[in-house]
């Protein structure tokens, strides 16, 4: 009910036809940056009064729509979305730590069959969104340890 109302407050209110949310994230487009800067008190107001949340003083950021905006792992730019190189590291530093423990042991226990699989998972279903098949196929088949295929294969 609460985030219907801030929806709400967004479009109707602000005058902000450019919007998006994700639980506590959201983003504001319009092409006057100073209206945008005006904006910031009514919404620290608004939220502080209706929904009872802080808004971050430094998770802030007013730039040209040009140069993207970061928004859940992705980078949107005009006619196109980017996976963020953020999510793309810790990708490949989460498939590292899994090739080490596989080194290590030798073998899985099933509870890291489990979160192995997890893991990857939710990367794959983050990337699924953007144009990241070659850089997952990448990942999957040449940077992941082959053992792990003892236990897992890939469908489409």
């Amino acid at each position: 009910m609460y985030l219907n109302q801030f929806d709400h407050y967004v479009k109707k209110e602000l005058d902000i036809i450019y919007y998006g949310r994700y639980v506590d994230d959201f983003i504001l487009i319009h092409k006057n940056k100073e209206y945008l800067n005006s904006l910031i008190l009514h919404m620290k107001n608004y939220l502080q009064k209706k929904l009872m949340v802080e808004l971050h003083p430094k998770k802030i950021y007013l730039q040209h729509f040009s140069k993207g905006v970061q928004f859940l792992g992705a980078i949107i730019k005009p006619y196109r979305i980017y996976i963020s190189s953020r999510t793309k590291g810790n990708f490949y530093q989460a498939i590292h730590k899994w090739n080490k423990i596989i080194n290590k042991n030798n073998n899985l226990s099933e509870e890291e069959k489990q979160m192995f699989l997890s893991s990857v998972n939710s990367y794959l279903g983050i990337m699924k969104h953007y144009k990241t098949s070659n850089l997952r196929r990448k990942i999957i088949f040449e940077k992941t340890d082959r053992r792990f295929w003892e236990y897992f294969e890939v469908c489409k």
